[in-house]
């Protein structure tokens, strides 16, 4: 996939949207299952799944990212308590990324290696009363696209469960 792309979750967050890059064309596809599960899985533009993300298990805050083959590579769980939105991308190899983003921001940055380079960014580019966009600009080669949006797709999930938790499930 491109370096820079676009991806949505929909109203009810279920069903398939389409990954695209900057020229707006249709590059893949975000199935988002079903409104009463916040599993994802990524396609290409052939329909072959590249990649898959879900919570661990019902009640668990941790996002799992799975690959072609079904195998776990990594995991993104929330830091609780920080003065701004953090996350941390664990992968298997024990290999960290940080995700953080000032607390009113709709921009992410991923940090990664030993100089904490940046290694991706997202942005939310949807409107207020829009279902969730995001442009995804993944500026090395350390994860793959299809990677980094199960990640991204992880922060969202994880963000929504959050509001949903603290608006007590309504």
């Amino acid at each position: 996939m491109e370096n820079k792309i676009y991806i949505e979750d929909n109203f009810f967050s279920a069903g398939r949207t389409a990954i695209r890059n900057y020229h707006n064309e249709k590059i893949g596809d975000l199935d988002l299952k079903t409104a009463f599960s916040s599993s994802i899985n990524v396609y290409d533009s052939q329909g072959t799944r590249l990649a898959e993300g879900k919570f661990k298990s019902s009640f668990s805050s941790q996002w799992v990212v799975i690959d072609a083959t079904a195998e776990i590579i990594g995991t993104l769980k929330a830091n609780w308590f920080s003065f701004k939105k953090k996350y941390t991308y664990t992968l298997k190899n024990g290999h960290e990324y940080t995700i953080t983003s000032p607390v009113f921001s709709k921009t992410f940055t991923m940090t990664g290696g030993q100089e904490r380079e940046i290694v991706a960014s997202f942005t939310r580019v949807s409107s207020f009363f829009s279902s969730p966009a995001y442009e995804l600009i993944n500026h090395t080669d350390r994860l793959s696209m299809e990677e980094f949006i199960v990640v991204v797709m992880g922060v969202n999930a994880i963000e929504k469960s959050q509001a949903a938790t603290s608006s007590g499930g309504s």
